[in-house]
């Protein structure tokens, strides 16, 4: 028996895709007893879904985000409800930040106690899901990082997609219960070897540089780069008009560069004033890089696999959590269905997961796919 099931159905009735994903997590017409159950669904009959899973597998940690795009297998849909059942080779340990947009460290003591109940930092992954919450991101990471960042634990998270309807927002789930502000999370190590966390970026900085002289950090508002207000200093480097800006900002977003580590930044909105809005801060005198597309996507997807090969011959299992802008890029290519079958083809049993925003080692990112490798 694999190590994990996947389990996917595209029924927008919940009773339904419920059934479906039942028949599907089972051995050889018996139940399965999962150590880890991971989820995405849409947004309408998120809530449902979690309680049911948490019920009919009562002994493991059950958990779950809302998302408008599912892959697995060779397949991708923006409908139903996607399951991971991780059944042998992980210890698991799991808790919950509530209050994550205004004072997450507040519960920090629930890091400690699953950190300490895990037991080591080796061979171990911290694995979050955030409620899409300004700015819940980045002191969800800084919580993290207070905690266990002088340890060899891995950190990889993704943020919750809002719905269209304003009614169903963003939410996450831990075993049964769901919130709209907090973030929940998995300990998980792994028994079996390593753990591997990778991040893909489809961008490459250009030559144009700008600084940050003036941000509102509370807001993930950028009134100026260069002391020139920044919606009329992304046109001027583009040779657009300001009003065309918020037309090119997934295609140029902005990026950070640590040393050959590249961050990037989604451009949010352009506001009245001439200043911009990004999914991600920015502090004041930061430099960056003014981004474009890469050439050819599927390259990239070939280079990820072979620096995840580099490090794990033989994946046993991998979680991709993969931007909604992404995603919608891909929709624009035609090429989503070409995404999951190279996922498919390379690392065998996966989970990936759209959304909002993208963590991975205590930082938040936008336009980025990370994933977590299991040998």
């Amino acid at each position: 028996m694999d190590r994990c099931i996947i389990a996917h159905s595209s029924n927008k009735l919940g009773t339904a895709a419920f059934n479906d994903i039942l028949a599907q997590l089972e051995n050889n017409g018996e139940s399965i007893n999962p150590i880890l159950v991971l989820f995405a669904s849409d947004c309408s009959n998120f809530g449902w879904y979690s309680r049911m899973l948490a019920d009919c597998y009562k002994g493991a940690v059950v958990m779950g985000m809302t998302t408008e795009a599912q892959y697995y297998g060779d397949s991708f849909s923006q409908t139903g409800l996607t399951v991971m059942a991780i059944t042998e080779g992980i210890r698991v340990s799991c808790g919950v930040l509530c209050d994550a947009s205004r004072f997450p460290k507040r519960y920090e003591s629930e890091i400690c106690e699953a950190f300490m109940t895990i037991g080591t930092d080796i061979n171990t992954v911290c694995l979050e899901f955030n409620s899409s919450m300004l700015p819940c991101e980045e002191i969800v990471m800084d919580t993290f990082e207070a905690v266990i960042g002088n340890t060899n634990v891995k950190m990889c998270g993704a943020t919750a997609k809002k719905g269209e309807n304003p009614e169903r927002p963003s939410a996450v789930s831990l075993n049964g219960v769901v919130y709209n502000d907090a973030a929940v999370f998995a300990f998980i190590h792994n028994k079996n070897g390593e753990i591997e966390v990778i991040k893909e970026n489809i961008f490459t900085p250009t030559e144009t540089t700008f600084t940050v002289t003036d941000v509102d950090c509370n807001m993930r508002r950028v009134y100026e780069f260069d002391h020139m207000p920044a919606a009329v200093a992304l046109a001027k480097a583009m040779k657009i008009t300001p009003s065309e800006v918020s037309k090119q900002g997934f295609y140029h977003p902005i990026g950070r560069l640590k040393k050959d580590d590249l961050d990037v930044k989604g451009i949010d909105s352009i506001n009245e004033d001439g200043s911009i809005d990004l999914y991600s801060l920015l502090y004041n005198q930061t430099k960056v890089n003014l981004l474009e597309p890469v050439e050819s996507v599927p390259n990239i997807w070939e280079d990820t696999a072979k620096r995840v090969h580099e490090k794990i011959k033989d994946p046993s299992f991998s979680i991709v959590l993969n931007c909604y802008s992404r995603t919608k890029y891909f929709m624009e290519l035609g090429i989503n269905g070409d995404f999951a079958r190279k996922l498919h083809s390379e690392y065998k049993d996966y989970i990936g997961f759209s959304a909002d925003g993208e963590q991975m080692n205590y930082r938040h990112l936008n336009q980025t796919m990370v994933m977590m490798v299991f040998e």
